[in-house]
């Protein structure tokens, strides 16, 4: 019986057996039992009213201490947060104000693959030829032409030669040839804050091994006694020149640049520092490759002769295949699906650029190209109503100050692709999760008892974002953003991110 109804049944005028001293006092007047009670519900609503006031109070004075600390190591904040599934707005600082959002750019690319292309779509490497082989002899030249696999790695550059020598193929009496005209240009190299030859500046092409670069591994005898040195993958494209200074090391300092691809078309790769003085596992480094057609060529030329197929001839062209030419053979690349892994949790670059690409040409026709595939990206977010001021793209990784995205965007994507269980499953899984490999192996161990996060990471030398999921100790799941422009210390910035989103379960109550 609630505290009214108690009063309403004091009321009726009844007296009690003692005469009229009980009966005044069940009146609606406190007194009695039924005023105490009256009394002790009161208190308890007003103490609860109060506590759950201060405890907002709380919780708002706690988010706006993380924005202040936030904008205090950022010349430009923003912010969203939203509970799932339905999308509510919990906290929010200029949402819908584009920022530069740097490699959270490939969560939209990523998600609007999945949605064009499908979680199962692969990339597939052709072999072409002049001629069909003839008692293991092919006349003629071949043409490896790739539709822009983002994962061509050496050892599936293997798989492919293995293909050639098991259709009986023993001699090639031309050269290899590499055709990149699903792309346009051909091939491209981007280049943001210098260092172009450093390898989170891409070089694109359709047609590309190892992610367009050279490994160069480096192993030191002991004593300092002379290094040796080798390329990965095996080619004849990387020309090594050592310049080592005399006196050993016990810290490794090394260092490779590029002087250039000389007249036989070979690129001259240097390395330079000090040796350790002690025997140490190999040290790697690696370099973009300036010529990437060339190096295909070279590089699967070698593998085929490794698998046994010799070929005669020693030009390599960017050359498109002859309309006359003959499939010899094909490779497919995983499923998209499972290229996204490395995408997103390594934020690779190059893979994103290679998606974009293919997506463009997939969507609005061949050669695809970035301007294309930015097209295709706008249309899957015009389609959830995205408005054009929120998201200007001419990127699919982030490598560039003129993508501007506001991070309610972020929010909407999070959000789709958690209510979309056709992609959802793909998408989610190819976001960092703290402590495991990937941008968040050293982040955001401190989470509370019973929380975990998926998330993406971006860096500028002057941009620190973040956008995922949190997913809380109360069963509660959070699409979170936050994008910081102008930032002045890199770590700072992430270190006052990473306290937001430790918080964040407290202040979302």
């Amino acid at each position: 019986m609630g505290p009214h109804k108690a009063l309403e049944s004091g009321g009726d005028g009844r007296r009690g057996p003692g005469g009229g001293a009980a009966g005044r006092g069940r009146r609606g007047i406190p007194g009695g039992a039924g005023g105490l009670f009256f009394l002790v519900t009161f208190g308890l609503i007003l103490f609860l009213g109060r506590a759950l006031l201060a405890a907002e109070d709380k919780a708002a004075v706690s988010w706006k201490s993380h924005l202040q600390r936030l904008r205090g190591v950022a010349a430009e904040v923003g912010v969203h947060v939203v509970l799932l599934p339905e999308g509510k707005t919990l906290f929010e600082m200029n949402s819908q104000k584009p920022l530069v959002p740097a490699s959270l750019v490939k969560l939209l690319t990523s998600y609007a693959a999945l949605k064009e292309l499908g979680p199962d779509y692969t990339f597939r490497t052709e072999v072409w030829a002049t001629g069909r082989p003839r008692e293991g002899i092919l006349p003629g030249s071949i043409w490896i032409k790739g539709h822009g696999d983002p994962y061509l790695t050496p050892e599936r550059l293997w798989l492919l030669a293995q293909k050639v020598r098991g259709l009986g193929v023993r001699r090639i009496l031309g050269s290899v040839h590499v055709d990149n005209s699903q792309f346009d240009p051909p091939y491209e190299q981007l280049c943001l804050d210098g260092q172009c030859e450093r390898t989170h500046n891409p070089v694109i092409s359709a047609t590309a091994v190892n992610f367009n670069t050279v490994t160069l591994q480096i192993t030191s005898r002991p004593g300092g006694k002379g290094t040796s040195v080798r390329a990965f993958p095996p080619t004849d494209y990387a020309a090594i020149q050592q310049r080592w200074q005399k006196k050993p090391s016990r810290k490794v300092i090394i260092s490779l640049s590029s002087l250039g691809v000389g007249d036989d078309g070979r690129e001259v790769f240097q390395l330079r520092g000090r040796p350790p003085a002690e025997k140490v596992l190999p040290v790697e480094r690696r370099l973009n490759v300036q010529d990437p057609e060339k190096f295909v060529a070279l590089t699967f030329r070698r593998t085929l002769e490794e698998a046994g197929v010799q070929v005669t001839g020693t030009s390599s062209q960017a050359l498109p295949v002859p309309s006359k030419a003959v499939l010899v053979c094909s490779l497919e690349s995983p499923p998209l699906g499972d290229l996204l892994f490395g995408l997103n949790r390594y934020s690779n670059n190059f893979m994103a650029e290679m998606i974009l690409r293919v997506l463009g040409g997939h969507v609005y026709g061949l050669p695809g190209s970035s301007a294309k595939g930015c097209r295709a990206v706008d249309d899957v977010l015009r389609r959830m109503g995205v408005s054009r001021s929120e998201a200007v793209l001419d990127s699919g990784s982030g490598l560039t100050r003129t993508t501007r995205v506001s991070p309610r965007v972020f929010s909407l994507v999070l959000k789709e692709a958690y209510n979309d269980f056709s992609v959802g499953p793909e998408f989610l899984a190819s976001l960092a999760r703290p402590g495991d490999d990937g941008t968040l192996l050293r982040r955001l161990r401190d989470l509370p008892d019973g929380a975990a996060l998926r998330g993406k990471t971006g860096t500028l030398k002057d941009v620190v974002s973040f956008s995922g999921y949190l997913f809380s100790p109360g069963k509660k799941v959070y699409a979170v953003t936050v994008i910081l422009n102008g930032v002045r210390e890199i770590w700072k910035a992430r270190r006052e991110v990473d306290l937001l989103l430790q918080n964040l379960p407290a202040l979302a109550g």
